[in-house]
């Protein structure tokens, strides 16, 4: 898959980023933001994540540790721990439209090769998927490649800050239905752009996925941003759907969150941290100062 979409793709069951446990030689430095006011006192932490990962990866370090456990609540893209059936349950609420002709005539005629050859790759079919809508494929398809290439949510970084936090709260910025909404809303022409790169990127047998690891264990903010305007979101309503809408919400909703008098430790996937579109530019707009933590 392209390393935008492992970037983006937030649904933790369906799609997320998969990195090879390739020895990397220096420390973690992946990058950790905190949150101030104009006076210097500290509201929260901001951190990148990578939501699939070989459990043999070590990317903690003293500071998360630290900010974790100064935070009074864990906020994560979705709050809710996930499992494969609830996850199922809400996808099946909006990802039906009766009387869709089969994906294969969907996609355009220069993709229906690579479509193809993801199908015989995975061992997949349209009957499979009958009546689903083109952005529900595309999850599909891309988490049933992450799947064949080792990918392991459970070894994701979620869910050892889950660990990590103990009792204290955990919140979410969206919901499990919020966020399949956000693809559902995809216009079609938008939707059938996503089919198409998974399928193209299911069956690329190039191995790039070991310099993402490096940009992010590296901290490297614009290495990342970088790969964040590639691919499909390269395509401006992707891009303005799946990350600069969400990012703005959340800042929005942090923003509150951190008027209200939180002291939150917020952790979501690493592309909606870098760039000039990522949250800590967006909260520095809302007048919080907001600086890497070493």
């Amino acid at each position: 898959m392209n390393r935008a979409i492992r970037l983006v793709l937030a649904v933790l069951l369906l799609a997320g980023c998969h990195v090879p446990a390739t020895p990397t030689e220096a420390a973690p430095k992946v990058a950790l933001w905190e949150i101030t006011d104009d006076t210097g006192a500290v509201h929260g932490w901001l951190f990148g994540t990578v939501h699939a990962l070989p459990a043999s990866l070590h990317w903690q370090r003293p500071a998360i540790e630290k900010a974790l456990g100064s935070a009074d609540r864990l906020v994560l893209e979705i709050g809710q721990p996930l499992d494969e059936k609830v996850a199922g349950e809400a996808m099946g609420r909006v990802a039906f439209t009766e009387g869709l002709p089969p994906v294969s005539q969907r996609v355009g005629p220069k993709y229906r090769d690579a479509l193809a050859k993801a199908y015989r790759k995975l061992n997949l079919s349209d009957d499979q998927f009958k009546d689903q809508e083109d952005w529900a494929v595309a999850l599909q398809i891309a988490a049933i490649s992450g799947q064949k290439e080792g990918m392991m949510p459970d070894s994701g970084v979620e869910p050892e800050l889950r660990r990590m936090n103990g009792a204290r709260p955990v919140e979410g910025l969206e919901t499990l239905d919020g966020q399949f909404g956000v693809f559902d809303r995809l216009p079609a022409r938008a939707q059938q752009v996503l089919l198409e790169q998974v399928a193209v990127e299911a069956t690329d047998d190039k191995d790039d996925e070991a310099d993402l690891m490096q940009l992010w264990l590296r901290g490297d903010e614009l290495g990342i941003a970088r790969e964040s305007t590639t691919g499909f979101l390269a395509d401006a309503q992707l891009h303005e759907a799946l990350l600069t809408g969400r990012n703005r919400a959340w800042a929005d909703e942090i923003d509150a969150m951190l008027k209200r008098g939180a002291r939150p430790f917020i952790a979501v996937g690493a592309a909606h941290v870098a760039g000039s579109d990522g949250l800590p530019r967006m909260l520095m707009a809302r007048g919080w100062k907001v600086r890497r933590v070493d």
